[in-house]
This record gives C-alpha cells, sequence and structure tokens, in this order.
C-alpha cells in the first residue's frame, strides 16, 4: 500500500492550492498524449514538470540557475539552459521542436514581463516543428488588460494554426488558506472541478487564470 501511495505521488504534482493542483492534472492528461523527440520546459525552474513530458530529451529553460541546479541534480538526463525565456525562443527559432511548455509565468510570476505575452506565445508557436504542440497558462497580472482580452486576443492569434485547441478559465481554490490543507483534500477538490467545470470558475464569478493546450500545428 505504502508503495502504491509513493507510486501516486511520484506520478501526480499537487500543489499548495487546489487551482495549482487542476493545473497539473491538466497537463499530466494532455502532456501524456504528446510524443516526440524534443521537449521544452520554459521556466521550469527545478523541473518538476519533467515527470509529465514524454519526449525523448527534455530541456528546461529558467533564469534562476539554483533552481536550474536542484532540478539537474535530481534529473541528470535533463538539459538545463540558464536563460529569459524571450532570449531562448529568439536563438532557437530554427530548432522545430516537438512540445513546448510554459505554465505559472505568464500573468504571475513577478519576474516575467507581462506586457510580452502575446509576443512570447508568438515566439512558442514559431519554435515548434509540423505537428508540434504547446501548452501554456496565463494569470491574472496582465498589466492594463483583462482577461477575458487577452483570451480574445489569444484565440484570435491562433485560429487556424493548430488541429485542435482547448482553452479553460479557472482560479477556484487558487488562493492558499491561512491553515494548511492535507494534501489528499486539495487534490480530491482539483479532481472534483476537473470532472464539474462550473467549480472551475465557481460558476463564472473566479476566472483568473486561463489555460491553453494546442496540438498539432498546421
Amino acid at each position: 500500500m505504502w508503495n502504491l501511495i509513493k507510486s501516486f505521488y511520484r506520478s501526480h504534482r499537487i500543489g499548495s492550492t487546489s487551482a495549482k493542483t487542476l493545473l497539473w492534472i491538466w497537463i499530466k492528461k494532455d502532456l501524456s498524449k504528446i510524443k516526440g523527440d524534443t521537449g521544452v520546459d520554459l521556466a521550469g525552474g527545478s523541473m518538476l514538470n519533467k515527470r509529465f513530458f514524454k519526449t525523448n530529451k527534455y530541456i528546461c529553460v529558467d533564469i534562476d540557475k539554483s533552481k536550474l541546479d536542484k532540478g539537474k541534480s535530481n534529473n541528470l538526463d535533463a538539459i538545463a539552459v540558464n536563460s529569459k525565456i524571450q532570449d531562448f525562443l529568439l536563438e532557437n527559432q530554427q530548432i522545430n521542436l516537438d512540445v513546448l511548455l510554459c505554465v505559472q509565468t505568464m500573468g504571475a510570476n513577478k519576474f516575467f514581463e507581462h506586457d510580452e505575452i502575446l509576443k512570447v506565445v508568438t515566439y512558442m508557436y514559431s519554435s515548434l516543428k509540423t505537428g508540434g504542440s504547446m501548452i501554456f497558462n496565463v494569470g491574472k497580472e496582465v498589466g492594463n488588460l483583462d482577461l477575458n482580452v487577452i483570451e480574445n486576443k489569444l484565440s484570435l492569434m491562433l485560429k487556424g494554426k493548430f488541429k485542435y485547441i482547448d482553452r479553460q478559465f479557472y482560479g477556484f481554490l487558487h488562493e492558499s488558506f491561512k491553515r494548511p490543507i492535507p494534501r489528499p483534500i486539495i487534490f480530491i477538490l482539483a479532481y472534483l472541478m476537473n470532472m464539474l467545470s462550473p467549480l472551475r470558475t465557481l460558476f463564472g464569478l473566479k476566472k483568473d487564470k486561463l489555460y491553453f493546450c494546442c496540438q498539432g500545428k498546421l
């Protein structure tokens, strides 16, 4: 039984909140369908998302070298790149990647230039090979733009460029409570939100996050 529990926690990622855990549930589900040679985790930090990648090679890009070093120590087969997202994408426009992941950064991380969200998504698209896929999310810290406006701009920009595009608003239970919640409870709440879509935004009242999964570049 203990081995089963440990295996479960290795294959899943449970965050500090149910909304973050919902994000990891989606990433696990979507990345498990995408194979190929090279996958890149943009702003991947200590490589906690590596478990979800099914590509032959895993590249983690981050501006924090200490996090990269920590991730590399636990994932010796990973390739660590100490770089800004924009710089890496511009320098590797012809690399023809199979998978790109960028989460918990755009509209979320204080070190990211949030006015460059559309530019970064354009760079991501340009770096993919035909048939490639990309997954990203956007938080509500988007400067003067409303998240609904960002969604409209991204949807228009990406229309007709992939075989399949899934986009979801979420945000309910994305803040931590004053008292820690047991990890199993966090996962159960996240799983319920995954199953019952109205709960993801508390019936439209908490549209604080936006998730995009774009598969099969045309």
